[in-house]
């Protein structure tokens, strides 16, 4: 079974490419490495609150939202 650091992961990169947004272009707006956002979007990084609502507040969706597609991707 995945952890939830993965789900989180693959919802991150789910969101993200629905949302039309590159890699690239996604950390820009949300003012970090591009390689921290493949680090989370692997699940290879445990990633602080912080972060987590600044990722939800670029994808413009809440953070509770991140969490229940998170748990969809088991």
């Amino acid at each position: 079974m995945p952890t939830l650091r993965t789900q989180l992961g693959h919802a991150v990169r789910r969101l993200r490419t629905d949302a039309g947004y590159s890699q690239e272009s996604f950390a820009d707006a949300c003012k970090v490495h591009r390689t921290y956002i493949g680090s989370i979007e692997r699940g290879k990084t445990n990633v602080s609150l912080d972060n987590i609502e600044l990722i939800a507040r670029t994808l413009k969706i809440p953070v509770s939202r991140l969490f229940v597609e998170a748990e969809r991707e088991k």
